[in-house]
């Protein structure tokens, strides 16, 4: 899988632009600020439909981009995708909204094309699979769950159609389950009947959960196989890593996705007072977690920045291996800054998965020199000043 044109229009600090791109490796090199990791950051929203660095679609759009003809100011990213089932063509408008007054408003909206024709925003996620690299990769270690679970839910939701959309079907289910729990703990609805009203919930919610738990437990184990073995290779230690599924309650794991299922919902009814209390779901994927161990040891909690950063580059590298094995096709990757980050020892590890046959590779640099002359002879050079690209 490659792009091999993309086009930028009032996105970032890109006015206009348009791309070719080659199916093996580019290097994006220029001083920061200039748009380097707004191409990236173009791709990967093409490819999940979020952004790498900003919560709100708004700050897409160009801060001094002009509507045209009373259509108010917006974001164009398309990509002409590559694939084994052939071409592709993906496009996403990013429009700020106004008021009454036509004055911008904090709002925006989201329009999705797949091959010209009209999609929502949830079938655009998998069209087009990429893995990227940044340096705020360490917080997939020591940071908050949340952060493991995303990389867990963007990984299985490019591969899987189904999962994005159960997964977005849950957080829509324990949204309004949480408002119908918090309604009771602040007595703003009378407390009875709190099993008959929350059986529907709990039934959808279950159901949902269920399939997520399956789907995550069955990669954690094959991500098992692959992020143990490179542990070791680029830590040069001789013990692997181990990645462990942590749920919120007590879980039988070799059960099929009815069998989670029901043990969830199970978790629930006995639950059931102190989320009332609460005023929140509990137990479920939302509250799950991953933990990372060598020899034992929780390298989350009580590894070395060294041993952090091993298990962080392993996993992205596990992940791009699990979706070349699943979807028989490799993922692109983006490397936004990574190799200024690494030891010579991780970068060559680095560097010998971008150099893999059919790998399309787009990483950005500040600095060429910490690239050696015959690596640079044989990768495409383009130099990004002030939102414009330029042949080297």
């Amino acid at each position: 899988m490659d792009v091999s044109h993309l086009t930028l229009r009032d996105f970032r600090n890109y006015q206009r632009l348009e791309l070719g791109l080659t199916p093996a490796i580019t290097l994006l090199y220029g001083p920061n600020a200039a748009g380097k990791t707004s191409i990236l950051e173009a791709l990967f929203f093409l490819a999940t439909t979020r952004s790498t660095r900003v919560s709100a679609d708004r700050d897409l759009v160009r801060w001094d981009a002009l509507g045209e003809a009373g259509v108010p100011p917006f974001a164009r990213m398309l990509a002409e995708v590559q694939r084994k089932s052939g071409p592709l063509r993906l496009e996403v408008l990013v429009q700020r909204r106004t008021d009454e007054d036509g004055q911008l408003t904090a709002a925006s909206s989201k329009l999705v094309r797949i091959d010209r024709r009209p999609a929502r925003a949830i079938d655009l996620v998998g069209q087009l699979r990429v893995v990227l690299f940044t340096p705020a990769d360490l917080v997939l270690v020591d940071g908050p769950p949340n952060e493991r679970r995303r990389y867990l839910d963007i990984t299985l939701s490019q591969l899987d159609p189904h999962y994005v959309r159960t997964l977005a079907h849950y957080q829509k289910i324990a949204q309004q389950r949480n408002s119908l729990l918090r309604a009771w703990r602040e007595r703003r609805r009378p407390l009875r009947a709190v099993d008959d009203e929350l059986a529907y919930w709990d039934q959808e919610l279950t159901a949902a959960g269920g399939y997520l738990l399956a789907e995550r437990l069955r990669a954690v184990h094959e991500l098992n196989a692959l992020v143990g073995p490179l542990y070791q290779q680029i830590s040069g230690g001789s013990a692997p890593l181990l990645v462990a599924y942590q749920p919120s309650l007590e879980l039988e794991t070799n059960q099929n996705a009815g069998g989670l299922a029901n043990q969830l919902a199970a978790g629930l009814r006995a639950a059931r007072r102190d989320e009332v209390a609460r005023g929140q779901t509990l137990l479920g994927p939302h509250r799950d977690d991953l933990v990372f161990r060598v020899d034992g040891v929780n390298l989350g909690r009580y590894g070395s920045r060294g041993q952090q950063r091993s298990v962080a580059l392993a996993l992205k590298l596990g992940e791009a291996e699990l979706m070349r094995q699943r979807a028989g096709d490799a993922p692109v990757l983006l490397l936004d800054d990574m190799l200024s980050e690494l030891d010579a020892q991780r970068r060559a590890h680095l560097l010998e998965t971008i150099r893999r046959p059919n790998q399309q590779t787009l990483l950005t640099a500040t600095d060429l020199g910490i690239f050696g002359a015959e690596f640079l002879a044989n990768i495409t050079r383009l130099r990004v000043e002030e939102g414009r690209v330029y042949p080297s």
